[in-house]
């Protein structure tokens, strides 16, 4: 492979999401609060709610480390007999991977409570049964086996690109500007689908934005007219998914937790749960302008707080 992964800064991923939002699920006026209310952390609103849904970039960890005070704030949360849950765009790895990953931060989440987008890739392909050949981007080590039909890695070779039938955009870490570059010229000569198994624009990593499937799906749509098809926040499956496992529940006491107004908070708007958004350790840390941003989005949650815990562990 030659060429570098793509790099992305914040106000170039804001911009991003903001140009294909007409891509993502909409919201009528009544799916909005009426305002946005402040605390100082989770634990002050959490008696309003019986079920509690995390994002886990940027909510949970930021990399690899867990964010200070989340794991004090699950723990509080859990002698309180809340239900918990995950939700996850990484479709990279398999539940019982993201669960030990977690458990190594110090959370105590099982796989039974982790729901992944990567649970309805094979559902979103079996839409298409004219697709006899998938192209797929994900690294090498990816369980291409699991996928049904003909599924081929993506590389440097502009002949598969233009030999397969549709495209599934699942792991970008191997992905760059050629391949790239391959993929939209393939789309520009003739136009097939796109399927995306992880609809984040990017993901934060501590000091850096990871660059994430969605965007490259975006900008390959952008250049042939087919618009990508999505599984993932802010999707329907994955809250469904939750929902269902607690049917008794209102949807007025359950609460998606994210730090990221088009997945998080849009994915809780649209299936009609509330929604909080944290502002540190995340995609947000240090912006300045949420006012700004909530006006140009559409987009504003029930609650905000800087993080889900105090910031002391």
């Amino acid at each position: 492979m030659t060429g570098a992964r793509p790099a992305l800064d914040r106000e170039s991923a804001i911009a991003a999401y903001l140009k294909y939002a007409d891509r993502m699920p909409q919201l009528a006026k009544e799916d909005l609060p009426g305002q946005t209310q402040v605390a100082h952390n989770i634990l002050e609103i959490a008696d309003q709610f019986d079920v509690i849904i995390f994002d886990a970039f940027g909510v949970l960890n930021s990399g690899v480390h867990a964010i200070a005070g989340a794991l004090s704030a699950v723990k509080a949360l859990r002698e309180r007999d809340i239900a918990l849950a995950v939700v996850t765009n990484d479709a990279s790895n398999s539940p019982e991977a993201i669960i030990a990953r977690h458990r190594n931060r110090g959370f105590d989440f099982t796989v039974d409570s982790l729901v992944s987008s990567a649970k309805y890739i094979v559902p979103m392909m079996s839409r298409h049964s004219h697709v006899t050949r998938w192209g797929v981007m994900a690294p090498q080590h990816w369980p291409i086996a699991s996928l049904p039909g003909d599924a081929g890695f993506l590389g440097d070779d502009q002949n598969f690109y233009d030999t397969v039938d549709g495209f599934i955009l699942i792991d970008s870490d191997e992905w760059n500007d050629e391949r790239q570059h391959l993929l939209e010229t393939s789309l520009a000569r003739k136009p097939r689908p796109i399927l995306v198994g992880n609809p984040d624009i990017c993901a934060p990593m501590g000091d850096f934005l990871s660059v994430e499937a969605g965007y490259f799906a975006h900008r390959a749509a952008d250049v042939c007219g087919v618009i990508p098809q999505c599984v993932g926040k802010p999707y329907s499956e994955v809250f469904e998914d939750i929902l269902q496992r607690h049917p008794a529940v209102d949807r007025s006491r359950i609460l998606m937790v994210g730090d990221t107004l088009h997945t998080d908070v849009l994915g809780g708007l649209a299936v009609g749960i509330q929604t909080l958004l944290v502002t540190r350790g995340g995609f947000l840390d240090g912006y300045n302008d949420l006012t700004g941003l909530y006006h140009r989005s559409g987009i504003h949650p029930h609650f905000i707080a800087p993080a889900i815990g105090n910031g002391l562990e």
